[in-house]
C-alpha cells in the first residue's frame, strides 16, 4: 500500500488539493474528512469568477503564481469536452471606478494572466456612463471564466472517487486528534474553521451575501471599483448580484437590508436588472486571513505522536481562483515531505 494521507475540507480547496494529489503521486492512498460537501460548502454559493480578490497582504508574487495555474487550468477545461459538465464559461469582465483618475487605476501583477486586458479610457468610462446612472471615470477589462461550484465540486468528488479516494463525514475538532492514526501526511483545507481547528485566530470571517435573479440577456460581468463595491456576475441559469465584505461577521442568514443595498446598487450599474425577477438570496463565509497560509509543519499530540501537516487555508474571495495553483504548490510539498524530508513521515508502505 502506498502512503495515506488526509485532507481536511471539501470544499473547492480540499477537493482540488486532493484530486491533484492522487494525479502527481501515484499510488498515493487519500481520505477527504468533511462535516460539509456540495452542495453545503460556501464555494457552492458563489459565483466562480476567476478574479483574485479580497486577498490582503498576500504577496503579489504569489497571487501571480497561483491563479495564473488556475486560470490556465480553467482554459484548458473550457476547450474540452467535459466544459458542460464542470460548469465552465467564457466571460467578458469589466472592472470601473468613479473614482478621480480612474483610467489610470493601479494594475496588480495578476492582470498579466488573463487575455485581451487592456485600460477603459476615460472616453469610453463616459460612453458606458450614458447607458447607466453612475459616473464612471475609468477601469479594466478582460476575458476570464466562471467555474461554477455547484457543477465543479460534484464533478471533483467523482473524478476523486473514481481514482480510489474515500471520504469520511464527520468534523474534526483539533488536528491533534489526527496524530497516532493511520495517516503519513494530514492537508488542512478547512477554511474559515482553521480558526478553531489550529487556533489561528487570524482568520476571520468574512460575511458576503448574494442575489440570484433570472436576467439571460446579461453576458458579462461587472465590478464595481470599491471596497464593498456591487458585482453583477452570470452564471450558467442565474445572474449573481453581489455583494458585501463584512469581516467578522458569522451571520449566514441573508439580511433584508443588505438585499435591498445589492439590488439597487447592482440596477445602478445595469439598469435593466431592474425587471429581473429574483430568485434566490444566500449568504456565507470567506476564510478571511491576513494573507494565504500554505505551508507544512510538524505538530504532536501530548503523547508525543508526531503529524506532518500541509496548510493550506485563507484564501479569502479567491478559493476558486487560486484553488488549482494552491492544490500545485501542496502537491510538490506533499512530494518533498514523503519522499525527500520525511522528517516523522513514517510510509505506510513500510508498516
Amino acid at each position: 500500500m502506498g502512503p495515506h494521507v488526509a485532507v481536511i475540507g471539501a470544499g473547492i480547496i480540499g477537493l482540488s488539493t486532493a484530486v491533484l494529489a492522487q494525479e502527481k503521486i501515484p499510488g498515493l492512498q487519500v481520505t477527504i474528512i468533511s462535516d460539509h460537501f456540495s452542495p453545503q460548502t460556501t464555494g457552492d454559493g458563489s459565483a466562480g469568477l476567476w478574479l483574485p480578490y479580497c486577498l490582503k497582504q498576500t504577496p503579489q508574487s504569489d497571487i501571480l503564481h497561483w491563479s495564473s495555474k488556475t486560470y490556465n487550468h480553467m482554459l484548458n477545461l473550457w476547450k474540452s469536452p467535459e466544459a458542460g459538465d464542470v460548469g465552465v464559461s467564457l466571460i467578458p469582465y469589466y472592472k470601473l471606478t468613479k473614482k478621480a483618475g480612474g483610467a489610470d487605476m493601479e494594475q496588480p501583477e495578476w492582470t498579466k494572466v488573463p487575455v485581451a486586458h487592456h485600460i477603459i479610457s476615460s472616453h469610453q468610462a463616459q460612453k458606458l456612463s450614458s447607458d447607466n446612472d453612475s459616473k464612471l471615470t475609468g477601469g479594466v477589462h478582460f476575458i476570464s471564466f466562471t467555474l461554477e461550484p455547484s457543477y465543479f465540486l460534484p464533478y471533483l468528488l467523482k473524478k476523486f472517487k473514481l481514482n480510489g479516494g474515500k471520504v469520511l463525514h464527520r468534523k474534526v475538532e483539533n488536528l491533534h486528534d489526527l496524530c497516532g492514526q493511520q495517516y503519513d501526511v494530514v492537508i488542512n483545507c478547512s477554511g474559515v474553521q482553521a480558526r478553531n481547528l489550529v487556533g489561528d485566530n487570524s482568520v476571520q470571517p468574512v460575511r458576503g451575501q448574494v442575489l440570484r435573479v433570472k436576467a439571460p440577456w446579461v453576458f458579462h460581468a461587472v465590478l464595481e471599483d470599491k471596497d464593498e463595491g456591487n458585482y453583477i456576475i452570470p452564471n450558467e441559469e442565474y445572474v449573481v448580484l453581489g455583494g458585501t465584505q463584512q469581516e467578522g461577521n458569522w451571520n449566514t442568514k441573508p439580511d433584508p437590508t443588505d438585499s435591498i443595498a445589492i439590488h439597487k446598487g447592482c440596477c445602478k450599474l445595469i439598469p435593466g436588472l431592474k425587471e429581473a425577477v429574483i430568485m434566490k438570496e444566500w449568504a456565507g463565509l470567506r476564510p478571511g486571513r491576513p494573507k494565504v497560509r500554505l505551508e507544512r509543519e510538524c505538530i504532536s499530540d501530548e503523547y508525543g505522536n508526531a503529524l506532518e501537516v500541509i496548510h493550506n487555508y485563507g484564501h479569502g474571495g479567491s478559493g476558486v481562483t487560486l484553488s488549482w495553483g494552491c492544490a500545485h504548490d501542496v502537491a510538490e510539498i506533499l512530494q518533498d515531505v514523503l519522499y525527500n524530508h520525511p522528517s516523522s513521515v513514517k510510509l505506510s508502505s513500510k508498516l
